[in-house]
């Protein structure tokens, strides 16, 4: 008697059970296997598996993409994603998703089996990127756009450096240089300009020396070459040692030096670290502030942390200018703080020490003076 489609299920599930226990292979009617077929197409529309080029685009760590013949992307990782306005770059074109003309001509040519590689610059936030259209071998394209702002910045920051250190450089070198050759040409004979000339020698000589010593020091903190060697700092003796030190340029400025008791507090700070600091805070504080003004060393705790400030009674900064006061070489008023005796890299060794130790710098400015702070764990 011929089995019913119910008999012909519990038939071959037998079948198959026997064959999962070891048994013979099993022979399924016809049917089954359609049945077996058509369920297995109906799982992959509804739970599509990734291609493997889908994974190879998501392993990748820079933006990626397939673009189809037809110049849309077929197939993009969540960064190519992230670039594209909607969030979404697959069904879009290469220009939709960036507005970059320069990248949409690299793709069209890649589509002509030309590999092209472009530089380009996507707004909002601003960013740089290396990309790469190489032709696939079945006439698709594969679009690598590498992010290369950081480094396209390191780059700017040296040049910037090499320009700046240069200028700062060539100034005392051009001082120093008028001034032998003055006195080579007969300025010797006349005592009273020899001494003009051999002070101004002198004190270029000396700025030179304090700039080739900051930059130094600068290089050193930046490649890691300055060890840190953290230890329990008392913040009082620290802020005595650093205003014995200032105390007679203090004085022969005619500014009052002060400094609020700061009891029981401590620090977890590189000792040499801190005082260089200090130092360098209350050396700019003392310059700026005109004769008869004030400056102060306080100290207080917050939480887990200590403040360090020292404030003056100078002229006070624009705030235009505060979000950059600790750059290299910047200059509220570059002019003043050459006649200073300024060197312009003080601020940003400031910066990278507090930085290194784990700490925070900032400056708070107004007409009625400067306060720069630094906060630093508490031990």
């Amino acid at each position: 008697m011929a089995l019913t489609g119910r008999g012909l299920l519990k038939e071959a599930l037998r079948a198959l059970e026997a064959e999962a226990a070891g048994g013979p292979r099993a022979a399924l009617p016809p049917e089954l296997l359609r049945l077996s077929d058509l369920l297995r197409r109906r799982e992959e529309q509804l739970h599509p598996r990734e291609e493997p080029e889908r994974e190879l685009l998501f392993a990748m760590p820079d933006a990626a993409g397939v673009v189809a013949r037809d110049g849309t992307i077929r197939a993009a990782n969540a960064r190519l994603e992230a670039l594209s306005p909607t969030g979404r770059a697959v069904g879009m074109t290469p220009l939709q998703v960036t507005r970059a003309a320069d990248l949409a001509e690299a793709v069209k040519r890649a589509l002509e089996g030309h590999a092209k590689r472009v530089e380009l610059e996507l707004p909002a936030p601003r960013r740089v990127y290396v990309a790469l259209a190489q032709p696939l071998l079945r006439g698709e394209v594969l679009l690598i756009l590498e992010d290369v702002s950081e480094a396209r910045r390191a780059e700017q920051a040296r040049r910037d450096f090499v320009a700046n250190a240069s200028h700062e450089l060539r100034t005392p070198v051009a001082a120093i240089h008028g001034a032998a050759e003055t006195l080579l040409l007969g300025a010797l004979q006349d005592p009273a300009a020899a001494r003009t000339f051999v002070e101004m020698i002198a004190r270029q000589a000396d700025r030179l020396g304090r700039l080739t010593r900051d930059l130094l020091d600068l290089s050193r903190i930046e490649s890691g070459q300055w060890a840190m060697q953290p230890a329990d700092v008392e913040v009082e003796q620290a802020l005595r040692a650093a205003g014995d030190l200032l105390a007679p340029q203090a004085r022969e400025k005619g500014v009052e030096l002060r400094r609020a008791p700061a009891p029981g507090m401590t620090v977890r700070a590189d000792p040499r670290a801190l005082e260089q600091v200090l130092v360098n805070l209350l050396d700019n504080a003392v310059k700026y502030t005109p004769r008869g003004g004030a400056v102060t060393l306080s100290a207080a705790r917050e939480e887990e942390r200590v403040v360090l400030s020292v404030s003056d009674t100078g002229p006070g900064i624009e705030r235009h200018h505060l979000e950059r006061l600790f750059e290299r070489f910047y200059r509220a008023d570059a002019g003043r703080s050459r006649d200073q005796g300024g060197t312009g890299v003080g601020l940003a060794i400031v910066k990278h020490l507090v930085q290194a130790q784990r700490g925070e710098v900032g400056v708070e400015s107004g007409a009625g003076g400067s306060r720069f702070w630094v906060r630093l764990p508490a031990a």
